[in-house]
This record gives structure tokens, sequence and C-alpha cells, in this order.
């Protein structure tokens, strides 16, 4: 029999027999990301490079509509955040791939820039509710120990999806046009996104009588398991938070303006046929990086591993900016995937670091909300500058914000000085005279 444990000593777990259930909700949402970056965050480039030509815009003008699609889902995950802290993630799910493919869908109708606009509003919040808040926060409750891996393995689900989707929604997309692609779309955002979510993803551990990394669940840390961590108050006053999301804001202006304008550089420079190759490269390996990266996470500092990234993102921009043949340009974006994969994978789990999962998706959600500034920018403000100059000066002009990001990560401070930061403030505000009453 199992001895029962002295208070204040460790409790006995035992360890279970089986295949531990998290590692199922981490192949959900791999699943749920690969159809919803697939099909948006890649392909949104497609979408933008295919409304120049149908609707005879300017690359400025369409770019703009890219940008709603990222200020949409920004706002409308902070929103939906707290909620999502308490209810079951699975109905986002289910709202997500409804919205998404109602969105995609609807290019049926989309014949001018003001009714992209439109679409990518909608589709913002189809893939807020089904994207990486709602992944990344239900993975991060699910592991501790191994959430630097879990979350490479789940969130390699959106560098997948830009392998394995984005090429074939291209081809469809160029063979039929938006309007007869839409529907066709829709119909594979919606399966891939609901049935997935709702067989495989739960909320928490806890609900299956289970911990982070798996093992019985013991009666105490049931009671004490929603209290785990800083809330939000806490965590967004630290400086730890300030900054890092500053500079996450400036990594997001030059990555996602990048990704976003890439097919439309490599079309102008080379051929379509190379600017698809160069996506694909793109996602294979930020694929290989974001595997390594979660093993490596393991072994080093979260923040350093994150400062050394951003220095290859800028390497990576300046080849893609100076590339003028097929082989230049698949070599930048090789190296510029390695980077991506990690950066995007490092954010949720430098956060989950510093505060824990009491109110982690509204703490990374407004983390989000904020990098959003950069998020919605950077698309629109790489088209504007190859506008006025030439994408080569656009790329060479965006490598500029990862060098003030690293900057930024050094005044962070480390995750531990911003779990102290929470203490101490926790100790401020707890009334000294009076008992502390228990959380309801």
């Amino acid at each position: 029999m199992d001895s029962v444990p002295a208070i204040g000593n460790p409790v006995h777990i035992r360890s279970s027999p089986t295949l531990f259930r998290g590692w199922l909700v981490v192949a959900g949402v791999f699943i749920t990301l690969l159809v919803t970056s697939g099909l948006g965050f890649y392909n949104a480039s497609v979408i933008l490079q295919a409304a120049t030509e149908e609707f005879d815009a300017s690359v400025s003008a369409v770019s703009g509509a890219t940008t709603m699609f990222f200020a949409v889902g920004g706002v409308s995950s902070f929103a939906l955040a707290r909620l999502m802290d308490r209810a079951d993630l699975r109905w986002f799910y289910v709202a997500g791939g409804v919205a998404g493919a109602a969105a995609l869908t609807g290019l049926r109708w989309v014949n001018s820039v003001a009714g992209l606009y439109v679409f990518f509003a909608l589709f913002g919040v189809g893939f807020a509710l089904a994207g990486l808040v709602p992944g990344t926060s239900v993975v991060a409750r699910w592991f501790t120990v191994r959430r630097s891996v879990a979350l490479s393995i789940a969130t390699t689900g959106l560098s997948v999806g830009g392998i394995a989707i984005t090429p074939i929604a291209a081809r469809l997309i160029r063979d039929r046009s938006l309007s007869e692609a839409g529907p066709i779309l829709g119909a594979v955002w919606l399966l891939g996104v609901i049935p997935v979510a709702l067989v495989l993803i739960r909320s928490h551990p806890s609900d299956l009588g289970l911990q982070p990394d798996g093992a019985a669940l013991d009666e105490t840390e049931k009671a004490t398991r929603s209290t785990d961590g800083a809330t939000f108050r806490q965590a967004v006053g630290t400086r730890f938070f300030r900054f890092l999301a500053a500079a996450y804001a400036l990594i997001f202006m030059a990555q996602v303006g990048a990704i976003a304008q890439l097919f439309t550089l490599a079309t102008e420079r080379v051929d379509r046929t190379t600017a698809a190759a160069s996506l694909s490269a793109l996602a294979f390996a930020s694929v290989v990086g974001r595997l390594a990266g979660g093993l490596i996470a393991t072994k080093v500092s979260t923040r350093l591993l994150t400062g050394v990234l951003c220095v290859v993102q800028t390497v990576a921009l300046v080849l893609i900016a100076l590339a003028g043949t097929r082989g230049a340009l698949i070599f930048g974006c090789v190296v510029f995937g390695i980077s991506i994969g990690n950066l995007l994978m490092l954010q949720p789990l430098l956060l989950a670091e510093a505060f824990g999962v009491r109110e982690y998706a509204r703490i990374y959600s407004f983390g989000q909300l904020l990098a959003t500034v950069g998020v919605a920018g950077g698309p629109f403000l790489i088209g504007f500058l190859r506008d006025i100059w030439s994408y080569q000066t656009a790329f060479l002009l965006a490598t500029v914000g990862n060098v003030l990001a690293i900057g930024l990560l050094a005044l962070a401070g480390s995750a531990e000085e911003a779990r102290l930061e929470t203490a101490s403030r926790k100790a401020l505000y707890q009334p000294q005279d009076q008992p502390s009453r228990p959380s309801l």
C-alpha cells in the first residue's frame, strides 16, 4: 500500500501505465493548427497575390486587408480570453470552425478590395477562435516539465500546414480563381477543425483526474490547481511582460510582414513555381527548426535562445532581400523558417515559465494583442515600402526591428525575476493584519 504522506512532504504520485492523455491533446492542437495555418497564416500571402491580379489593385491596397486579418484576430483573442480561462475550449474551436469556413466560402462573392477587407475581418475571428491562443493555452495546462517539447510538437502543425496545405490551396486558387476555390477551402477548414477538437482536445488534465505530464492528481492538488501562477493584473504589471510584448511586436512586424509579401516577391523576381517552393521550404525548415528548438529549450535559457533566433531572423531577411535567383531565395527561406518556427513557439513558453497557467489564456492573448501592432502593421508596411522603393529596401529596413527586439529582450530580465516580482506584488497587496481568504 502507498503510505500517507506527512504534511509538508512531497505527495506520492502514481504513474499512469498507459499513454498520457495530454499527447492526444497535442495531436488535436497539431491538426487544427495545420489546417488553420495552411489555409490562413501561410495562405494569406497567396490570397493577397491573387487579389492583386484579379482585382487589378496595388500591393499596398490589398496588404491592408491582411492587416485587418491579424488585427481582428488579436482583438478577438483578447476579448474572449477571460472566458477561455474558464469555459470548455472545445466550444471555441466549434465557433472558430464555423466562422473560418463561412469566411472562406464567402470568397465566392468577393470581387473588390472592399469585399476583401470584409472577408479578412471575418476570417480573422475564425483564425483567433481556432488558433494559437486556445491551442497553446490547452497544451500549457497539460504539460509542465515537458512543456517546451509539447509546445514544439503542437505548434509544428503551423509549419506542416504550410507544407501540406498551402501549396494545394495556391494551385487551387490559381486554377479556379478565389471565388471558385473559396467554398472548397471552407469545407476543408470546417472538417479539419471541429471534429478533431471535439474528439481529441480536453480543456484541463484535472477534468480527467490527472495532473500535468501525467499521473493521478492528488485531492489537495485538485483544490489548489486553479490558483497556480500569477493573475492577469500581476503579470502585465511586470517589467518582463512589458519588454517581452514590445520585443515580440517588433519580431512579428518583420516576420509576418515578410511572410505575407514573400509569395509576391518570389513571383516578381523569378516565377510562381519558385514562390510556391519558397513557401514550402520556409515551412519545412520551420518544422525541423521548431522540433530541434523544443529539445534545446529544455537545456538552455529560453530567453537566450530567443535572442539568438532574433539574430538568425535578421540574417534571413538580409539573404531574402538580396536574393535574385531561385536557389538564393530558397536558401534564404530555409534560414528564415528556422527562426520563425522557434520564435513563435518561444513566446508562449516564456510567458508560461514566468506566470504559470492560472490565467494563461488572458496573459498570452494580451501579449498577442500588443504584438498585433507589429503583426497587423508588418504586411502593410513592407507592401508600402515596396511600392515606394523596392522589396529589397523593405526587407532590409525590416531587420531594424529585430535588432531593437534583441535589446528589449536583454532589458526584460529572466522568467525567474518575473516570478519574484509577481510574488512581491502578492505580498505587498496581502493584508498583514487579517488572514487571507481563499479564492472563490
